[in-house]
């Protein structure tokens, strides 16, 4: 590693947590499994991003909305050499970091058209921001998987309620916990991967204790319990989609649950996803945290791993998937270890190989701002949004306004896929034009035309 980038990363963190050196020397590390790889390719590395940059790349990653002017300004005119730890740790510490992560989990783990009443997707997000800020992901995990009672009671029911039982939460499961793929098997064996039939229907007969026999497509918002007496054999008759298949409860990789038959199956599977021992849970969580910040995954598509998809640093994966579960399933040592490498660091400038560099990591992509991400930021910016008869205030203008902006499921974070009516809305909405500007002009400082 070059002189300069060694002493770039191991600026002094004295009084720091240990957490925080830690971070330092996993940074260290990533940046020398993608230099190596560069070598091997013959790519050079692009430069360092200079502070403005990299300070609204790290507040739109980790708080989900551009600096203030004043924000800006003082981290611009501050001197400190260890200026850039200084700002995560303090993002990291922000209950906004929590809050921002809730927004993009509440995405994947629930429709953004979940009924607002009925499902009631705030408190959920609350939830998951309290997790995200002060929990350990495998136990926020496992809370989902085996949450019981009301919606009202305990909002981590609404994952199970929004998922269905059991296809769409065995779907929804595999895919954000484990990095998987299964729904491709369930009416027939995996195209590509070498997941079967019995794997899809093995993996949903964990959530069959949850159905309500004969009512297969709905969970009542009344409650979620455990029925140890409901099996997939006692839904044969019930109105099944097509591919159904009665089986036993059975791990991916073939190991069948054998616990007590009076005992729930929730929880078994809650504890083999969690634990420091399952070959996939810490690689997905890895590789979906490292898709959220570079736009792509070490493995890509981010939700398909498997092994004709083959990752572009494997040792770098397995690493800090080792350190992930050795650091007790600790989020935030990822997200500090990733921003404070070099490589999270360089420039989004233009580069004479794109998508080679974009692929292997040369330099960063330039990604889109979600929905909410361009919410809060026109907030930060202009202030409160203006009336508009358009909103249905029962819902609030920041969920009307996703609503109409976002696009479903996990879409390439470096492709713009919006049309012309989300133009003409951030056009022409009252929420953002009119008098906003007059608001705008005076937060930027920008002094009148001369008469």
């Amino acid at each position: 590693m070059p002189r300069a980038a060694a002493v770039f990363l191991g600026m002094a963190l004295i009084g720091q947590p240990a957490s925080a050196n830690d971070a330092l020397a996993l940074a260290e590390s990533i940046d020398a499994h993608i230099q190596a790889r560069l070598d091997a390719e013959d790519l050079r590395r692009a430069p360092l991003a200079d502070d403005a940059e990299f300070l609204r790349r790290v507040m739109l990653d980790l708080h989900g909305m551009v600096p203030t002017k004043d924000r800006a300004a003082q981290f611009l005119d501050c001197d400190v050499p260890q200026k850039r730890a200084q700002l995560v740790d303090e993002l990291l510490a922000s209950p906004r970091f929590g809050e921002h992560f809730a927004d993009i989990w509440r995405k994947y783990l629930i429709s953004p058209l979940a009924n607002e009443q009925r499902m009631k997707p705030d408190r959920f997000a609350d939830w998951l921001a309290e997790r995200f800020n002060n929990d350990r992901w495998d136990r926020t995990v496992h809370e989902l998987l085996t949450a019981t009672g009301t919606i009202d009671a305990n909002p981590a029911v609404t994952y199970l309620v929004e998922g269905r039982f059991p296809f769409g939460v065995t779907d929804l499961t595999s895919r954000y916990f484990l990095g998987i793929r299964l729904n491709c098997a369930q009416c027939h064996d995996h195209p590509f991967a070498d997941w079967t039939r019995q794997d899809y229907w093995s993996m949903a007969a964990f959530f069959a204790q949850i159905q309500t026999p004969g009512r297969p497509k709905m969970v009542s918002l009344a409650g979620v319990q455990d029925n140890p007496r409901v099996t997939m054999a006692s839904l044969q008759d019930a109105d099944m989609i097509e591919g159904y298949q009665s089986r036993r409860p059975t791990f991916l990789g073939g190991e069948e649950y054998s616990g007590p038959s009076d005992r729930t199956h929730r929880d078994a599977l809650a504890r083999w996803i969690t634990s420091p021992d399952n070959p996939f849970f810490a690689r997905a969580t890895v590789n979906r945290l490292w898709w959220h910040f570079f736009g792509r995954g070490i493995v890509n598509p981010v939700d398909d791993m498997h092994a004709g998809n083959v990752p572009s640093h494997p040792e770098l994966l397995d690493q800090l998937s080792q350190r992930f579960v050795d650091s007790g399933f600790d989020l935030k040592l990822l997200c500090r270890a990733i921003v404070l490498s070099r490589t999270y660091q360089q420039t989004s400038g233009p580069g004479d190989q794109p998508d080679r560099e974009a692929a292997l990591f040369a330099r960063m992509s330039i990604k889109v701002l979600s929905a909410e991400q361009l919410y809060d930021s026109l907030v930060e910016i202009l202030g409160p949004p203006g009336k508009s008869p358009d909103i249905d205030v029962r819902l609030g203008a920041r969920h009307e306004f996703s609503q109409f902006i976002a696009s479903d499921g996990d879409i390439d974070p470096t492709r713009y896929d919006r049309g012309i009516p989300q133009l003409l809305r951030l056009m022409n909405s009252p929420q953002f034009t009119g008098r906003n500007i007059s608001v705008l002009v005076s937060r930027l400082g920008i002094a009148g035309r001369p008469s």
